[in-house]
């Protein structure tokens, strides 16, 4: 009995011992796996992070983006509306000058009409020089500010109204003055010449000469720009000019 007992005994610590390992391999199986879940846990969470860390971010530089793109755009919206202002009173001066045209117009055709009575008192002359000498500064106006073909039709307008008188030669020289500027240098050039042909004892025969021999010059006509120049030369009223000063020097030269 007691050799059973013993044995039995030993086959209950056998048993025991072996449940008792198989319970500290499970143990660590099941830690083993929990902590494996736990990193797999951790790396999607820190996956997470990551994406909202991007999302943010994104969101950020398209808020910015934004707000660069409200303050161009707004930036625009006052740029064009400042053009559209100047665009307005261009027009509006336009309009005044198309008026003034009118008017004066207006002025010498009823001068023409009255001239028997005007004879006496002059006002119409007067009222029509007024006009004039207003278009013709308008004018000036145009050509400094670059409006080269709204000049060059109020220059006309004078001259085509006046044909006679310094204001007439003057309006003619700025006609040619604005084809030049403008790049039509043939116009410009049949205008001038226009001048010397009609005004011969203008004032402005000295500057038209010179501008024609430099124009030649160009055009590398030796031959008319030396003609030009030796007609200024021998234009009387040049002589105290600076116009034939130059011309003597590159005669000269």
């Amino acid at each position: 009995m007691k050799k059973i007992s013993f044995f039995a005994l030993l086959c209950f610590t056998v048993l025991l011992s072996s449940c008792s390992s198989l319970t500290v391999m499970r143990t660590k199986e099941i830690k083993a796996a929990t902590d494996n879940s736990a990193s797999a846990i951790n790396k999607r969470l820190d996956s997470l992070v990551f994406i909202i860390d991007s999302l943010k971010a994104e969101q950020e530089k398209n808020s910015s983006r934004l707000k660069a793109d409200f303050a161009d755009l707004n930036s625009k919206v006052v740029e064009q509306g400042d053009k559209t202002e100047s665009r307005m009173e261009e027009i509006t001066f336009r309009l005044d000058r198309i008026l003034s045209i009118t008017q004066a117009k207006s002025v010498v055709t009823k001068s023409a009409a009255g001239s028997s009575g005007d004879k006496s008192t002059g006002a119409g002359d007067g009222t029509k020089n007024a006009e004039m000498e207003s278009l013709y500064n308008a004018s000036r106006s145009d050509y400094l500010r670059g409006e080269y073909a709204v000049a060059y039709n109020g220059f006309k307008q004078i001259y085509d109204l006046i044909k006679e008188g310094e204001l007439a030669e003057n309006s003619l020289y700025w006609m040619g003055m604005c084809m030049l500027d403008a790049g039509k240098k043939e116009n410009a050039e049949q205008l001038f010449k226009s001048l010397l042909e009609k005004y011969p004892q203008s004032p402005k025969v000295c500057t038209v000469n010179f501008k024609l021999a430099s124009m030649a010059e160009e055009a590398k006509k030796i031959t008319e720009q030396k003609q030009y120049l030796q007609k200024l030369l021998g234009t009387e009223h040049c002589a105290d000019s600076n116009e034939f000063q130059r011309a003597a020097e590159i005669l000269q030269q």
